[in-house]
């Protein structure tokens, strides 16, 4: 039986053994029913009291792995302890890891994280997903170093902001709305420094021509937002920014143009660009990296409403004072 307990050793079997934690990764290996070649990237072997107490997963990296080149040797790591984990986390006992990070604590932090994460909204056990949870989700396992490291805990912020893209979009259309959303985003950057959130509605400034963002607002609903992230982190706060601009339709159903109802509800997913770049940005402000950032994405719905926008109503506006404007007809209408 497995203990709370467990240990993860990312071994490379054409290295000398080394004691990690008093584990023997390649003695423990000898022990397993495995042939002449050495273990692929990633093949994992877990033994139960070793140490006393404990569960420990060993995790190949690969032969030659010394010789490999930078890039390629943190993928393999990556590879490496994200299997064990994989292995680690079908034990419902196991509550701490201990990871030897030696080889990349950095690519053995994103990794692990990666890894343990699974989106689950089911209700049979409460889901730590569910938006209505008071507290934030907690992990099913937690992690922490052999050796504690600077590098390592820039990975688990790497690996938390991925981890959140993954989550935004994979929450369901009525449950990641335009408003849940920038909600969502105050939440998350509660308290970080340098950071301005600004959430406008639909009256923003109609003179800055976004009436093309607006049009696809017609057919729902729920109200648009338009969602800016400003971090100043750099030494001079009045340097150019960083910008980001993210896609948020947080339902794409093709509004007028109705898509295919197989698969419609994957559609839930138009709103990945705006998940990516501000996740991309909470890990910005996290590390306090010295940059200025502007983020921004405009949410809004795309349905098949009374007054949806419907093929042929665009139309462009040019004249010599100003750039391109793109309008539609409805509301130029409107307005003469």
């Amino acid at each position: 039986m497995s203990s709370s307990q467990a240990l993860i050793v990312p071994f490379d079997p054409s290295a000398p053994s080394q004691a990690v934690a008093g584990v023997l990764p390649l003695q423990l290996w000898s022990l397993t029913p495995s042939g002449d070649k050495a273990p692929k990237a990633g093949t994992t072997a877990t033994f139960y009291n070793t140490p006393a107490g404990k569960t420990t997963t060993i995790s190949s990296v690969g032969d030659g792995f010394a010789a490999k080149a930078g890039e390629v040797k943190r993928e393999l790591v990556r590879k490496s302890v994200g299997a064990a984990v994989k292995e680690l986390k079908a034990f419902e006992g196991v509550k701490e890891v201990v990871v030897d990070a030696s080889l990349d604590p950095h690519a053995a932090a994103v990794a692990a994280h990666l890894a343990l994460y699974k989106f689950t909204l089911k209700t049979n056990v409460p889901s730590p997903f569910d938006p209505r949870n008071a507290e934030p989700a907690k992990d099913k396992i937690a992690f922490a170093p052999v050796e504690k490291s600077a590098e390592w805990d820039r990975g688990v912020v790497y690996a938390q902001s991925q981890n959140l893209a993954r989550t935004l979009a994979e929450y369901p259309a009525n449950m990641i709305t335009p408003t849940a959303f920038t909600e969502r985003v105050r939440k998350e950057f509660e308290g970080i420094a340098n950071v301005e959130i600004v959430v406008r509605d639909e009256a923003f400034n109609p003179d800055t021509a976004q009436n093309v963002f607006l049009s696809v607002t017609h057919g729902t609903s729920e109200p648009a937002k338009f969602l800016e992230i400003i971090y100043k982190g750099a030494a001079d706060k009045t340097a150019a920014p960083l910008a980001f601009v993210g896609k948020g339709i947080t339902f794409d159903s093709g509004g007028i143009s109705l898509k295919p109802g197989a698969g419609m509800k994957l559609m839930r997913g138009d709103m990945g660009g705006a998940a990516a770049v501000v996740s991309a940005a909470l890990a910005i402000a996290k590390l306090q990296l010295p940059i200025n950032l502007v983020v921004t994405t405009p949410l809004t719905e795309n349905m098949p409403g009374p007054s949806a926008t419907k093929p042929g109503d665009m139309s462009v506006e040019v004249d010599s004072f100003s750039p391109v404007r793109l309008l539609t007809k409805r509301r130029i209408s409107d307005s003469s």
